[in-house]
Formats: structure tokens, sequence, C-alpha cells
């Protein structure tokens, strides 16, 4: 049944002629209430106002207080709101009486997130993924949620309610779609690790940042590819992997990785794990933070404690100032070098641009190659053809007891190849 809920938000609560759902936004400041609005746009829901509700005390029973209760209640009649969004996380309860008590659907962040994730899953692991988290989202929130359901189901609007016992039947249904779920993801794992295992002669960089920072351009235009990318919120849910430079030696491949943002549902960095295992296998993290945003540095910072929470915060990295092109004056991109300094300013438009990086990316491999000289001997042909795949072949020469190479490598891979005793 749970596979025919089409949506999280209310769907006969539509009050203009565009047939787009008005909202109220209910959050504590301008920046976070700005973010929470770019993610409603994404869903095509027009936020019509705002009440701000700075909480020295969060009310158990309804987030905010009776006089910003009122407010809301005042301005969703006033505007002619078909629905309320906190900027927060609501517990079952305090989602449940604020609905009561504003006489409209409500909505937290956290549902917001997920649903965006819903819409935008295409592939087979990103929908188990979200749909896991999802179920997971939905579990302790299940009476609230079931009078939105009943609207889209077609049931009466006068019946707001399907009883314990059936709600103890869903409840029990979801749990067996979660493990069901869950298999699957274990099953879809497995193949990630036979993938990663077939790269691990592979140096992989992964493209991390901000959600709509531009990583998914960046990655068509350091690899000539074509992976999806738009001007929206988490347009990119799975990673794609793609040769930074077919004639780099040892091979190098970037990832572009699924966007963060501030207080990402629990939920959905448990169900991504597989994916997010791209950014612990990777040799070196390429920041790509949206210069052109005014909250830039809060991003920048956003996704930095990520990476420390995930564990890979002391992973090599550079950090890249993306769309550089759309900074104005010199005040902005003296501004922006604050942001992070020593940060390189590109724009992934910019040819030019790129190519530096892709050098960049390329020298920061080459630094940590060593010189060797070695005479293999000619029954080493499957050591020598690993030569020219993992190592930077500089000079080699037919001797009368083997061929004598000069070559730059990796330790790891010189150590691998038993090298030491080919050594002149």
């Amino acid at each position: 049944m749970f596979d025919n809920i089409e949506s999280l938000l209310p769907q006969n609560d539509l009050v203009n002629g565009s047939g787009k759902l008005k909202v109220i936004s209910i959050g504590d400041n301008e920046q976070s209430l700005d973010e929470l609005n770019s993610l409603l746009e994404t869903l095509g829901v027009v936020s019509i106002g705002r009440v701000f509700a700075v909480l020295r005390k969060i009310n158990p029973a309804t987030y905010i207080g009776k006089g910003k209760l009122t407010e809301l209640s005042e301005m969703a009649v006033r505007l002619g709101a078909g629905a309320v969004v906190v900027d927060a996380e609501l517990s079952p309860k305090q989602l449940a009486n604020l609905e009561k008590s504003v006489g409209k659907p409500a909505l937290d962040r956290p549902g917001v997130i997920i649903e965006i994730f819903s819409r935008h899953a295409r592939t087979r692991e990103a929908k188990n993924q979200v749909a896991l988290a999802r179920l997971q989202y939905l579990m302790p929130r299940l009476a609230h949620f079931w009078t939105h359901f009943e609207r889209q189901d077609g049931g009466s609007t006068g019946s707001r309610g399907m009883g314990e016992k059936q709600i103890e039947v869903d409840r029990r249904l979801i749990k067996r779609q979660i493990h069901i779920l869950n298999g699957r993801l274990k099953n879809i794992e497995c193949e990630r690790k036979i993938q990663r295992t077939n790269r691990k002669g592979i140096l992989k960089v992964a493209l991390v940042g901000y959600t709509n920072a531009g990583k998914s351009t960046l990655l068509n235009a350091l690899t000539n590819s074509n992976v999806n990318a738009e001007d929206k919120l988490f347009a990119t849910l799975d990673a794609s992997v793609r040769a930074l430079d077919p004639h780099s030696h040892p091979p190098v491949v970037a990832i572009d990785t699924v966007g963060f943002i501030s207080r990402l549902p629990p939920s959905l960095i448990a169900s991504f794990r597989s994916t997010l295992e791209e950014l612990v296998e990777s040799d070196l993290l390429v920041h790509v933070v949206d210069v052109s945003s005014p909250y830039a540095k809060q991003q920048f910072e956003t996704t930095e404690t990520i990476l420390k929470d995930l564990n890979v915060g002391a992973k090599p990295r550079m950090v890249v100032l993306n769309k550089a092109d759309l900074l104005t004056g010199a005040n902005t991109r003296n501004w922006s070098k604050l942001i992070c300094p020593g940060a390189m300013a590109i724009s992934a438009l910019d040819k030019a641009d790129v190519s530096k990086l892709r050098e960049t990316i390329l020298s920061h491999f080459r630094c940590k190659m060593e010189s060797w000289e070695i005479l293999l001997p000619y029954s080493e042909s499957k050591i020598e053809s690993q030569l020219f795949v993992y190592g930077n072949v500089e000079v080699n020469r037919h001797m009368d007891k083997g061929t004598f190479y000069r070559v730059r490598i990796e330790e790891r891979w010189a150590r691998k190849l038993g090298l030491e005793k080919f050594k002149l």
C-alpha cells in the first residue's frame, strides 16, 4: 500500500491557479529559511510567508509557543496557505499538535529533504536507499501522516483516521518492507565492494561539497562526460565514476558524490552508507564550494564538519571555489578568498580553469611518485605490462639480460611489483 503513496506533501491543499502548494515557513534565522525555501522550490512548493521563532526553550507539545502559534494561524488564514513547514526536526507528537493547533497540514525539514530524495532517485540503488529512509521516517509518524495519505488515496476528508488496529497492521507492513530493503541494500553493497575491489589499483578523486555547488558540472568538464547536472538541490544522488585522464599513469578516476546540506536527516546518511564508502576509499577529496553563494563560508564549514563525522576528515584534500565567473567587483573577489585561504578559484564552464585543476590533481599524485632504475628480465613480461599501467615510464632500453627502465612509480606499487630485486 505504501508504494502507492506519491508524496509526503498534502496534495489536495492546492490554493492557487498555478496548482502549486502554498505554505508558511517557520524557522529561527534568515539564512536557514532561505535554504528551506530553496528546498521547497525544488519540490514546486511556494513559500508565501515566514514566521521567525527564536526559541529559548522548545515547547515539547507544539515546538513553538502559544504566541507564535497564534501568529502562524492568523498568517495561514490571511494568506491562504495550504500547509506549514517547520525548519527543524519535529517529533510525531509535535507534528500532530502543531497541525491541530494551526488547522493546516504540517511537515518538518527532514520530511522535505526526504521528499526531494524520493523524487530524484533514478537508479536501483538510490531508489532502495531512499525508500528505506522514507519508511524509517514514516514509522514513528504513521498516525499523523495517515490523514495526508487518505486524501491522496481518495478517502473521505471527514474520516480522519483508520483506527488503532489498522495503524498497527501498517506498522508491521512497514517493518517487513524495511527488512526487505535492508536485504536488497546488503546485496547492492556487496556489488559495490566488488566494483571497488576492481578499482583497487586506480587512484580515486572524490568530488564532495554542499548540494548544488556544481560538482556534476565540474565532473563533466574534467572528464568530458555527460553526467546529469541541473541547477537544483540534490540533482545527483548516485556516485558517478569517470576517468580523469585516459593517458594518465597510473589511472586516475573522478567520482561525483551526493551533495551535503546542514541537518541532513540521519536516516539518509545511514541509508547512503555504501555510496559514502566512496569517500573512505578515495585517495584525494576535492571540496567544491559555490563561491557565488552568500552563505559560501557556512556551507564550506558544514561540509567540513560532515566529512569529520564520516571519519574522512584526515584525507588529503584540496578546496575549489567554483562559480567564480559569477563574482562581480574586487571586494567580492577578495571576500571569497577568506572562505578558505589558498583555495583555487575556478569556473567549471571555463576550459582553461578546468585544465588547470585537472593538472593540479594529477600533479598531486605525481609528486608522490619515486624514480626507479631497474633491469627487468625478459621473462617478467607481466611486471613489464604493469609498469606501463601504474607507472610513468621515462626510459626503456633493451639490453642483453633484459630491459632497462627508468620509471616514476608510487612506492606502494613498486613494493607490490617487487621492483626492489631488479633495482640497479
